[in-house]
């Protein structure tokens, strides 16, 4: 071996003594060869000897090696020292990460052992300038490392015992003199405590030294204590050379403290650190363990809570009351089903879920579910009083068939049933779904894949639902979506929009129905240059947060040579009460570049009304809800009223939606409703058949 070879250091992080041999074997004449088994002792080594490289596992028993590369690359000393993640766990991700994280290669065991060895001899013959750069070091900074480095010993819940080639220990850290129940341990012997029989290797210590040669041990063996009792622990042996000569490097861990360790990581990844209850992870666990169950009359139960508008509430109130938040929610819960075979689980931020420990006998659904309603009820009112301030929360439940559960698939069904339930505008409300459908919870996640590939135009079009005045004369149209949903049955148009949301892809949905309006328009102006009827169009919400928004409405118009007034974007007001600042920029802005504005299923959502008066709108349109409770034309409707009178207050166009009796249209001509959109005059219309509508000599 060569002198340059001589010094070089090379460490090797592993816990599999048969991968350490390997590599040590393979790597041995390319320079000193350094061990490690865990990731606190690779730290701790590495900032001992600063080596030229390093081998590392990313399966570590104590920390990860995505842990030490970030200690390493935290450190100005150890920072430059090249990497090789080596290891089993070969994915994409993982080699990804490691070269994110500063490794400067990613090597999938089983090892090439010629090519490795190419690889490491490359690497060190480019590491020249930084080795010369360690040697360099003054003495006052190598005694600072090894102040540093005998501290870090001290931290350490492994022994590590330095001893030279007889086995006089040299060092040994706090840990070790704990262990074996010595005050002191530098003026002992190894054999004082590890039987003479296991020490072979010191034995051939003449050997070592002239062929600078020695393969890592790792040993199980019992030991006894100087109180003279016998403990289990795992030994691992290693040899390094100082200036000073060799040493033998002995890190010893107490198998029952690592039983212990490994107990105190399953709890961390079984638990909820927030809340205590059982956590995702052992949701997952808890449904592998239904395999085989199966039952034709029990199923098992599964519900899932969320807490409304989360965000809002750490913007309002703050990270510190919202954690408080999710903590009372925990306690609630846990003391309210105490008394309930289910389990609870936090699954996100904001996101719970009750599940049956068994399958639950048919005769005993209305039973649990009616137990797990009335402890809904008590849960918002408790934690709303611990809280200070009303608290909202949202639920589903449903009962699945083992096969579903076991398959994973009732989480997402669940969220599946939460987001429905949600789109129809409510919440805070705790609703029994009778029949998930994983099929379709299928279909949707297709369909969502399908959208981020590429939107399929051709499944969508544009129909044209009439407003109608006073004189029963059409006034303007609303243009609604419509999607041809053939190959994606059980699902519907509102699975779709919640889809498009979702992926962000109603953004381009929304230029689709502008484009077509537009083009409708433009055709109808070539024919009849003075028509002025004006067609609504919907906005959601994630539209809103477009930046990019009103600049391409604009552009839209100005490419069909249509009069941007002839627009009119309704928006509901659930998002407006929601969203209410970025609701108000967005209107400021469509108003100035000409853009009529409505506010659609006024009257149920919590809109301020200061806020109504303040803001550039145009139109009111009284939901259909209130619409479809007047069933006399001489019955009081004070919300219907309410709203008429505010629009005509503030002049404002009132438009009813949902119109499908003559009483209902009597009425609201009684009380000057403004228009009238509904069945009862017009179904939405297709292009040709609106274009008829409106100019039947034409068309």
């Amino acid at each position: 071996m060569s002198d340059m070879s001589s010094k070089r250091k090379i460490l090797i992080v592993d816990d599999d003594p048969v991968i350490i041999l390997e590599l040590s074997t393979v790597l041995k004449s390319l320079g000193d060869i350094y061990v490690a088994n865990s990731g606190a002792s690779a730290i701790a080594t590495a900032r001992d000897i600063v080596p030229d490289i390093i081998l590392l596992d990313i399966g570590l028993p104590d920390i990860d090696g995505f842990d030490v590369l970030t200690e390493l690359s935290n450190n100005e000393q150890l920072k430059h020292i090249n990497v090789i993640i080596v290891t089993a766990h070969g994915e994409f991700d993982n080699h990804f990460k490691s070269l994110s994280n500063g490794a400067v290669d990613f090597i999938s065991k089983p090892v090439n052992k010629h090519l490795l060895e190419k690889k490491i001899g490359s690497i060190l013959n480019n590491r020249s300038n930084i080795t010369h750069s360690v040697e360099s070091k003054t003495q006052s900074q190598l005694e600072q490392l090894k102040n540093q480095f005998v501290h870090l010993l001290s931290m350490l819940t492994e022994a590590v015992i330095i001893t030279d080639v007889e086995g006089n220990i040299e060092l040994a850290n706090d840990y070790s003199q704990s262990l074996f129940a010595y005050k002191e341990l530098t003026n002992k012997n190894i054999r004082d405590f590890i039987p003479a029989e296991q020490l072979a290797h010191h034995e051939e210590s003449s050997i070592v030294k002239e062929q600078s040669d020695f393969t890592p041990i790792f040993k199980q063996m019992d030991l006894r204590k100087q109180n003279g009792q016998i403990i289990e622990v795992e030994v691992g042996v290693s040899l390094h050379k100082s200036e000073q000569g060799y040493h033998f490097l002995y890190v010893i861990r107490d198998q029952v403290e690592k039983r212990l360790t490994q107990a105190r990581l399953l709890k961390a990844a079984l638990y909820d650190s927030l809340t205590g209850l059982y956590s995702r992870e052992a949701l997952e666990v808890d449904l592998e363990k239904t395999y085989g169950k199966k039952s034709n009359k029990a199923r098992y139960l599964g519900c899932l809570l969320d807490v409304d508008r989360f965000n809002e509430l750490n913007a309002v109130y703050g990270h510190t009351h919202c954690n408080q938040l999710l903590i009372d929610v925990a306690s609630e819960l846990k003391q309210l089903m105490q008394h309930l075979p289910v389990r609870i689980y936090r699954v996100g931020g904001d996101v719970f879920i009750i599940k049956s420990i068994q399958p639950i006998e048919k005769v005993h659904y209305a039973k649990i579910t009616d137990a797990i309603q009335d402890a809904f009820s008590v849960l918002l009112d408790s934690v709303s009083q611990q809280v200070k301030h009303k608290l909202s929360i949202s639920a589903v439940m449903s009962l699945f068939e083992s096969d579903i559960v076991k398959n994973g698939a009732m989480l997402p069904m669940l969220e599946d049933a939460l987001k429905n339930y949600k789109q129809t505008g409510k919440s805070g409300e705790l609703i029994f779904v009778e029949n998930t459908n994983y099929g379709r919870t299928v279909k949707v996640a297709a369909l969502a894949q399908s959208m981020l590939s590429g939107l399929d135009y051709s499944t969508l079009s544009v129909v044209y639902q009439p407003k109608i005045n006073a004189s029963n004369q059409v006034d303007s149209a609303e243009a609604l979506l419509r999607w041809d949903n053939i190959h994606s049955e059980p699902l519907n148009l509102l699975d779709f929009i919640g889809v498009a949301e979702s992926t962000g892809v109603i953004i381009d949905v929304g230029y689709f129905v502008l484009e077509q309006v537009c083009e409708m328009l433009k055709l109808i102006r070539q024919r009849v240059p003075d028509f002025h009827k004006k067609i609504s169009v919907n906005l959601s919400i994630r539209q809103l947060a477009d930046t990019k928004l009103v600049d391409t409405f604009e552009a839209i118009c100005k490419k069909h040579n249509v009069p941007t007034h002839q627009i009119i974007f309704e928006v509901t007001e659930s998002v407006m009460a929601e969203n209410i600042n970025l609701l108000t920029s967005v209107i400021h802005a469509l108003k100035t570049a000409g853009f009529g504005v409505a506010i659609d299923d006024f009257g149920t959502g919590q809109s301020n009304l200061s806020y109504i008066s303040q803001l550039p709108i145009d139109e009111l349109k009284i939901d259909k809800s209130f619409i479809d409770k007047i069933n006399t034309e001489k019955g009081e409707y004070p919300i219907v009223d309410t709203v008429i009178s505010m629009a005509k207050a503030l002049k404002l166009k009132v438009v009813a939606e949902g119109v499908e009796t003559e009483i209902q249209t009597q009425y609201l001509r009684s009380k000057s409703c403004d228009l009238i959109q509904g069945f009862y005059f017009y179904k939405p219309l297709t292009l040709i058949d609106w274009l008829e509508l409106i100019s039947p000599a034409d068309y």
